[in-house]
C-alpha cells in the first residue's frame, strides 16, 4: 500500500497544517530510489523508500521517513515554523541561537542529522477558580491515580509533541506520545514533569533498545506521570489492537500512600453506531 494512504501519515501530514507556514512534506519528498542503500533501516522501512521515497511505520511514534529533495530547505522551514497564536513552534537540538540544554540534548540522543522539538506551551485554564483546588483539599469525583490503573485514557490530555531528524540522506517526523520540553514565562527552555516517563519508554524502551516491531508497539513501561497523577508504575499490553479498538492488560503497583497493586484488563475503542464518528 501507498505509505501516503496509511493512518500514520495523514495523522502527521494533518499536523503539520497547522503551523504557519503550513510544514507540506511533498515539497520536500525526492520519491522513488530503487539503488537506496539505507542498511541501518528497518526492512520494511527501506522496500517503501525504494518503491515510494516515503515510508510509513505502524504508529505515530516511529511516524514517517523520506528521502529529501532539499533538506536544507526544510531546515529553514522548521526554523521560521510558528503556531496559530504566532509563536516559535520548534526548538532545535543543539542550536548555535540557544545554549546547550541538558534534556533537550538527551531526547535527541537516536536522533540523525539534526533534531527540531515541537514546543509545549501551558495554558491558563478558563475555569474560575474554586475552594477545591486548595492543596488538601477533599473533592469528590473521578480519581486520576484510581483511573490510571485500567490502562491507557482514550481520550486523555494531549501533551504530544512532533520531533524531526533531518539530514542530508533522509528525514524522520514522529510525534512523541508524552512531551516534555516546554518554555516558561520567560521564553526559557524548561524540563515538565513528565521528562522521567518520555525517556524511559519512549526514548529508552521503545527506541534505543531495538526490540521487536511488535514488542516495542504493543508494549509500554508505565512510569509516575500526568496521567496517573505521579502515583503509578508498571507495564501495560495491548492484547488485541485494531483500527477502532484496543484490549489491554495493565499491572502497576502504587508509589505514593499505602501499598496496593493491581491488574486489570480494558477494552477501549470507538463506534459509528449512531453515525457519532
Amino acid at each position: 500500500m501507498n505509505p501516503k494512504l496509511s493512518d500514520t501519515y495523514r495523522q502527521i501530514t494533518t499536523r503539520l497544517g497547522m503551523f504557519r507556514p503550513q510544514i507540506d512534506l511533498d515539497k520536500y519528498i525526492k520519491g522513488p530510489d530503487p539503488d537506496l542503500r539505507l542498511y541501518d533501516e528497518k526492512s520494511h522501512i527501506r522496500d517503501q523508500l525504494k518503491a515510494y521515497g516515503v515510508a510509513a511505520a505502524n504508529t505515530t511514534l516511529d511516524g514517517i521517513t523520506f528521502i529529501p529533495n532539499n533538506w536544507t530547505g526544510l531546515l529553514t522551514t522548521l526554523r521560521i515554523a510558528k503556531t496559530l497564536d504566532g509563536e516559535q513552534a520548534f526548538v532545535e537540538g543543539k542550536s548555535p541561537e540557544r545554549p546547550a540544554h541538558w534534556a533537550l540534548d538527551l531526547s535527541m540522543g537516536a536522533t540523525i542529522g539534526k533534531g527540531f522539538r515541537e514546543i509545549g506551551r501551558p495554558k491558563i485554564s478558563d475555569r474560575p477558580l474554586s475552594m477545591n483546588d486548595l492543596p488538601g483539599r477533599q473533592r469528590r469525583g473521578w480519581s486520576v491515580g484510581y483511573g490510571s490503573q485500567f490502562g491507557k485514557d482514550p481520550e486523555p490530555l494531549d501533551l504530544s509533541a512532533l520531533h524531526f531528524a533531518v539530514a542530508p540522506d533522509r528525514v524522520n517526523v514522529h510525534i512523541d506520545e508524552t512531551g516534555f520540553l516546554f518554555l516558561d514565562g520567560d521564553g526559557d527552555l524548561v524540563v515538565g514533569p513528565n521528562a522521567g516517563h518520555h525517556i524511559v519508554n519512549e526514548l529508552v524502551w521503545k527506541t534505543l533498545l531495538g526490540l521487536p516491531d511488535w514488542m516495542a508497539e504493543r508494549m509500554d513501561v508505565i512510569m509516575p506521570n500526568s496521567a496517573n497523577d505521579f502515583s503509578r508504575a508498571g507495564v501495560s499490553v495491548d492484547l488485541r489492537k485494531g483500527k477502532t479498538y484496543r484490549v489491554t492488560l495493565t499491572g502497576t503497583c502504587s508509589i505514593r500512600g499505602d501499598f496496593d497493586c493491581s491488574t486489570t484488563v480494558t477494552l477501549s475503542g470507538t463506534h459509528n453506531i449512531w453515525g457519532s464518528k
